[in-house]
């Protein structure tokens, strides 16, 4: 695919542009659902607009009419991902809106692993990217909080969840490209974490292995430490949840990132 041009303009700007005669009889929806298929089962690496034209049995100058970048076909496909799951309406209870906003981020990154890197980049600017947007500000609209205020709230969760997700997939490949379960490398590395707690030079090491949880479920630890993020930005409140904070001087805009 070309370079991005630093002028050109977004796909957003561009979809609804797109001639529709003979020659470009394909969608964006077509287009995108391919693209996320291809970097489901293969990931993002093995993304090009050649595979998707031959998932879709179409040439692939018909796709450049619609799409010119995989930078724009990405953000295509992020957008696609964040409107699988409608967005909950809000309860007026912050904790929980923002709870249920990190679940379903969690389920979605899941879901599509390659897409939790590009989450982390940008905020999407297509319509459920926004939407999603929209509501992540609605579940702490009554707190009273300023705008970098709300952006604070709403990036530390997104940070929180984002990443836990990252390490979950992370010991997952690890597993994978190892070819042995989580008893069979605990097995393997049995005689080595013998040797490092008769040391005796590592005695935090030690209580981790002697004391801490075997198999923890993942949901559940997820939930706990998402409870303790909460927790501390309750705390930043002060003595009410809708103490609001003081207005701070203008600063570069922010980005967000839930």
């Amino acid at each position: 695919m070309p370079p991005l041009r630093k002028d050109a303009p977004t796909i957003w700007a561009q979809m609804g542009r797109t001639s529709h005669d003979h020659r470009a009889s394909l969608g964006y929806q077509e287009i995108t659902r391919a693209a996320v298929e291809i970097a489901d089962a293969e990931g993002v690496r093995a993304l090009s607009m050649r595979r998707v034209a031959a998932r879709l049995g179409s040439g692939t100058m018909s796709l450049y009419r619609h799409v010119a970048t995989k930078e724009d076909l990405i953000d295509l496909m992020v957008d696609a991902v964040l409107g699988e799951e409608p967005v909950p309406p809000t309860t007026g209870d912050w904790r929980r809106d923002l709870a249920e906003l990190a679940r379903r981020s969690r389920r979605l990154a899941r879901r599509h692993p390659w897409a939790i890197r590009f989450r982390l980049a940008r905020l999407s600017h297509g319509p459920n990217g926004l939407a999603e947007l929209e509501h992540g500000v609605a579940c702490v609209s009554g707190l009273g909080l300023d705008i970098d205020g709300v952006v604070d709230f709403m990036n530390t969760v997104s940070a929180f969840t984002v990443g836990f997700v990252q390490a979950e997939l992370a010991e997952e490949e690890a597993r994978r490209d190892s070819g042995l379960s989580e008893p069979e490398w605990r097995v393997r590395m049995g005689p080595h974490v013998q040797r490092v707690i008769d040391s005796g030079l590592y005695p935090a090491f030690v209580r981790i292995v002697v004391e801490a949880e075997d198999y923890p479920d993942p949901d559940v630890t997820f939930e706990r430490r998402l409870g303790m993020v909460l927790d501390g930005l309750a705390a930043s409140l002060g003595p009410s949840s809708r103490h609001p904070r003081a207005v701070r001087p203008r600063r570069q805009r922010a980005t967000l990132n839930v």
